[in-house]
């Protein structure tokens, strides 16, 4: 078996305070629109302390608010639970029963950050919250690399932002609990995150 808590992980990591987004620095932040195509979910778990059983969601929404003068932003994320997909089609279903994720009364998982941690210049963390399973915890995801700018594809100019985050935490937390300890109870989670600009920066409040 396998550990699965994230269905639709609302990888919302967004201002979670209308107060916050009104700030001067948040008020000048660029609104960033997540590329599904290049950004993903992935988690894995032990499995009886042999394996590491991984998989990923592939339902992924969400923007980033960011301003790079002051290092200021927030991120919100909405992951579709129903999308986990281990490459087996059993496994999967067992993941979006209630024994795990339980899609059907959970439909979405959602993360929302709103500080950002700033060290020589460059992002190495964010804050925030996640809601998953009907639960609502604090959450720090690591950033291994974050940046913004113009790329370049097939001629045309874009600008990007991007970065991989990182972070574990215990399913057990969100109440998902069954087949412990023969699937691990401690879950590392993988953010890979392309996004660009895309409408402005309003307040999330959903």
């Amino acid at each position: 078996m396998t550990m699965a808590p994230l269905r639709r992980l609302s990888v919302p990591l967004a201002a979670s305070t209308a107060a916050l987004l009104a700030t001067p620095a948040l008020a000048a932040s660029t609104a960033y629109t997540v590329d599904p195509t290049h950004t993903a979910v992935y988690f894995g778990a032990s499995h009886f302390d042999r394996i590491t059983v991984r998989g990923r969601f592939n339902k992924i929404d969400g923007r980033i608010l960011y301003d790079p003068a002051n290092g200021t932003g927030s991120i919100d994320f909405t992951v579709d639970t129903d999308s986990v997909d281990t490459g087996n089609r059993s496994l999967d279903g067992v993941l979006h029963s209630a024994q795990f994720l339980d899609s059907q009364a959970f439909p979405t998982a959602r993360l929302q950050a709103n500080r950002f941690i700033v060290e020589g210049g460059k992002l190495v963390a964010v804050e925030g919250s996640l809601s998953l399973h009907g639960v609502t915890k604090p959450i720090k995801l690591e950033a291994d690399r974050f940046s913004c700018g113009e790329v370049v594809l097939f001629g045309i100019k874009r600008n990007v932002c991007g970065g991989d985050f990182r972070t574990t935490l215990p399913r057990s937390a969100f109440g998902i609990t069954r087949f412990l300890p023969d699937v691990g109870d401690t879950v590392t989670l993988q953010i890979s995150v392309e996004a660009s600009p895309g409408g402005t920066a309003q307040p999330s409040g959903k």
